[in-house]
C-alpha cells in the first residue's frame, strides 16, 4: 500500500519547526507502509518581494526527510482575492506532481491533513487517480468556518466526499459530523508524543544547560508569535502572578509564522507593565531541543484563541510539567484532570494570573503528569490510520 500524504503543513529545511506534528505522524506512519509526501507551496508573482511571504521563496523544490522523499510543489494563491480557488489549484499541483512519480510510486491511497485548501484538493485529485482519501482535520479548518461562508461549503463538501475523515479531538470530530461527515466514516486519531525525546528530566540541570536561574518559578510558553496564541495575555497576567509568586518569570519561546508576526504586540505588552526583567524572548526553538524547556519549567501556559489538539501541551505533560490552558476544542481532551492542570475560560489579567499564581503555589506529582501523557502515542495514530486506509478497495469501497 504507497500513500500519498497532501500536506501545505509541513517542515521544510529554512523551516525545520513548522508543522512538526503532522511529520511526526507521518514517520511513524512510514514504519509501516512506503509514504511519499507532497506539500504544496502558496505562490503568486513576486512572492519573493513581499514581507510576510518572502520566505516560501527559499523552500525547496524537493528533499528527504527521515528517510521520506518530500516534494514541494507551488501552486497559484493569491491573498485575499481568490483563496476560494486554492483547493483547485492545489489539486492541479499535486497532479502534476503525481504524474511524475507515478512509475516509482504508484499511489493507492491519499492522505491529507487540513480539510481546505488540502483535503478539498486531495478528493478532487483522488476521483480523478481512482484511489481513496482520507483527511484529517486540525484545528483552524473547523473553528475560522463561521467567517468564511463558501470555505464552509467547500470543507462540507469534502467532508462529505472523503472516503474516512480522522479529527485529531473529539470536539473537532463533533464538528466534523455537524459539517456532513458520515459519521460511520469519521473517528479521532489522536497526535502523539515521542516518550524518547520528551520525558522528566532534573529541572536544575536543565535551567543550567538553558543558562537560567536555579532558584525561582519559572512559567513557559511556546508556540508560533502571533496574536491568537495569546502571549501578550500571559504577559498582562503577570503582575498578579507576581503578588503570589515573586521570584516568577516568564520564558516564551516561538518565532513568527505563516500567520503573521505579532513580536511587536508582545513586546508592547512587556513595556507596559514595566516587566522587562521577568520575560525573556527565546525565539525560535527545534521540536528536539524543547525538551529542555519544558523541563526547566515549573508550569506550562498556552492562551490560544483557537486550537485543535496543542502538542505543546502533549509535550509539557510528557516531561512532567503542569499546564495552564484556554479551553478551547481539543486542549480540555489533554488537561483532563486537576492532577496535570487546569483550564481557564477566560484570559483576562485576574483570571489567567489567579490561574498561574495557583499553578506556581500548589505541590505536584511530575510522574503523574508525564504518565498521563504516556498515554498519547504517535505509534497508536499510525496503527488506526493503517487500519482505516487498508480497510478500503482500489475505489474506496470498505474491504
Amino acid at each position: 500500500m504507497n500513500v500519498l500524504v497532501i500536506a501545505t503543513l509541513y517542515p521544510n529545511e529554512s523551516q525545520p519547526v513548522h508543522a512538526v506534528f503532522v511529520e511526526q505522524r507521518v514517520v511513524a506512519m512510514a514504519r509501516r507502509f512506503p509514504v511519499r509526501v507532497l506539500c504544496p507551496v502558496p505562490w503568486f508573482p513576486f512572492t519573493g518581494w513581499m514581507g510576510r511571504y518572502r520566505h516560501r521563496a527559499s523552500i525547496p523544490r524537493r528533499e528527504v526527510r527521515h528517510g521520506i522523499p518530500v516534494e514541494y510543489p507551488r501552486f497559484l494563491s493569491v491573498p485575499k482575492f481568490l483563496k476560494p480557488l486554492d483547493g483547485v489549484f492545489l489539486g492541479l499541483a499535486c497532479r502534476a506532481a503525481t504524474r511524475r512519480i507515478a512509475r516509482e510510486f504508484p499511489v493507492d491511497r491519499i492522505d491529507a491533513h487540513l480539510a481546505f485548501p488540502d483535503g478539498f484538493g486531495a478528493v478532487w485529485l483522488g476521483r480523478r487517480l481512482g484511489v481513496p482519501v482520507s483527511v484529517t482535520l486540525r484545528g483552524h479548518d473547523v473553528n475560522d468556518l463561521p467567517d468564511y461562508p463558501v470555505r464552509r461549503r467547500q470543507v462540507a463538501w469534502t467532508l462529505r466526499h472523503a472516503d474516512a475523515v480522522f479529527a485529531v479531538a473529539d470536539a473537532l470530530r463533533d464538528a466534523a459530523v455537524e459539517l456532513g461527515a458520515p459519521p460511520e466514516r469519521t473517528r479521532t486519531v489522536a497526535n502523539g508524543v515521542d516518550p524518547e525525546r520528551f520525558s522528566p528530566r532534573d529541572r536544575r540541570e536543565a535551567r543550567r544547560e538553558l543558562g537560567l536561574p536555579e532558584d525561582g518559578r519559572v512559567v513557559l510558553s511556546v508556540g508560533h508569535l502571533v496574536e491568537r496564541k495569546g502571549f501578550h495575555h500571559v504577559v498582562r497576567a503577570l503582575p498578579r502572578v507576581l503578588r503570589d509568586a515573586p521570584d516568577a518569570r516568564l520564558v516564551i519561546v516561538g518565532a513568527p509564522g505563516e500567520e503573521g508576526d505579532f513580536t511587536a504586540g508582545v513586546e508592547t505588552a512587556i513595556r507596559e507593565t514595566g516587566l522587562e526583567d521577568r520575560v525573556r524572548l527565546v525565539g525560535a526553538v527545534r521540536n528536539e531541543e524543547l525538551a529542555p524547556w519544558y523541563s526547566a519549567a515549573d508550569l506550562f501556559v498556552l492562551a490560544s484563541a483557537k486550537e485543535g489538539r496543542p502538542n505543546v501541551v502533549l509535550e509539557a505533560l510528557a516531561c512532567g510539567t503542569p499546564v495552564v490552558a484556554t479551553r478551547v476544542w481539543g486542549t480540555p481532551e489533554l488537561v483532563s484532570r486537576p492532577e496535570v492542570g487546569r483550564l481557564v475560560d477566560r484570559v483576562d489579567p485576574e483570571t489567567l494570573g489567579e490561574a498561574l499564581a495557583w499553578g506556581l503555589t500548589r505541590p505536584w506529582n511530575r510522574d503523574v503528569i508525564a504518565s498521563h501523557a504516556g498515554s498519547f502515542s504517535w505509534e497508536s495514530a499510525a496503527e488506526i490510520v493503517e487500519r482505516e486506509l487498508r480497510s478500503f478497495g482500489a475505489k474506496g469501497e470498505r474491504a
